[in-house]
């Protein structure tokens, strides 16, 4: 398999698991569940990281180069098959990304909550990388 195909399994996975959970999270389940708590931080930072490391790996076929996780998620609006709308919401993924690694004490959970209500770009990308990788066969 190639690493694009691995990891949308792997971002498959973690948005499925995200949808399980989806109705027992609010804000103060958040913070009074230390399990759930950690659950979804660690899904949302892993669906992160996984557009990140995709976008950059369709880049690098193309023989772009970025300078940080931003400018490779950006770098998907080169490809057509990406909407603009759809790369616009992506591009907040890895500064989301850096709030979960570097700001974990202070996150407003809120900010959590409200990322699982917006999945549908994340999926919609699968779709679309998914249409890429079967062509590439």
């Amino acid at each position: 398999m190639s690493p694009i195909v691995d990891r949308l399994a792997e971002l498959r996975r973690h948005l499925a698991h995200l949808h399980t959970l989806r109705p027992r999270v609010s804000r103060d389940a958040l913070a009074r569940d230390l399990s759930l708590h950690n659950d979804v931080l660690f899904s949302l930072l892993t669906v992160c990281q996984l557009v990140i490391d995709i976008a950059a790996e369709l880049a690098a076929r193309r023989g772009d180069r970025f300078e940080d996780y931003t400018e490779a998620v950006r770098q998907l609006a080169r490809d057509p098959r990406f909407p603009s709308a759809i790369v616009v919401e992506l591009e907040r993924l890895p500064g989301f990304r850096n709030v979960l690694i570097h700001e974990y004490v202070a996150l407003d959970l809120a900010r959590a909550v409200e990322a699982l209500d917006r999945l549908e770009p994340v999926e919609r990308f699968v779709a679309i990388v998914a249409e890429i990788e079967a062509e590439a066969r």
